[in-house]
């Protein structure tokens, strides 16, 4: 009886390691924008002061760039069938709102920071609607 459940298990890990390996490209574009988000806002937390904002603008101008990458590629994909679209709103849904929350939480504190508001420019592209709005 172990055994079986021993075997069950390591092909249900065997299962998952499969999957993680072979995510769908949407699961990797959205990946990457919420690993830009969280970039983004650690970048941010480290601005204190004016020699900090400048410190930080080379960290922000590559997440900037990560971001803006990962919305390029997800623009170039068809759109996922619907199973799919609703798997990724379930998984990635709640990652987005975090990061994005956390982003904005330190992109409204870093604008009263002197030198702060020279930093942001580095991520306009990503506050930016991608219409340009």
């Amino acid at each position: 009886m172990t055994c079986r459940l021993a075997s069950a298990a390591i092909l249900f890990l065997a299962g998952a390691f499969l999957d993680a390996s072979q995510a769908s490209p949407y699961a990797q574009a959205l990946q990457k924008v919420v690993d830009s988000f969280d970039a983004i806002g650690k970048s941010l937390t480290t601005i204190v002061d004016e020699d900090s904002a400048r410190a930080a603008k080379p960290d922000l101008r590559k997440s900037a760039q990560a971001f803006i990458d990962a919305r390029t590629q997800a623009a170039k994909m068809q759109p996922p069938e619907k199973d799919e679209k609703v798997r990724l709103e379930k998984q990635f849904k709640p990652k987005l709102e975090a990061a994005m929350k956390k982003m904005f939480t330190q992109v409204r504190r870093v604008e009263l920071i002197p030198g702060g508001k020279d930093a942001l420019k580095e991520i306009a592209g990503v506050l930016k609607k991608k219409d340009g709005k």
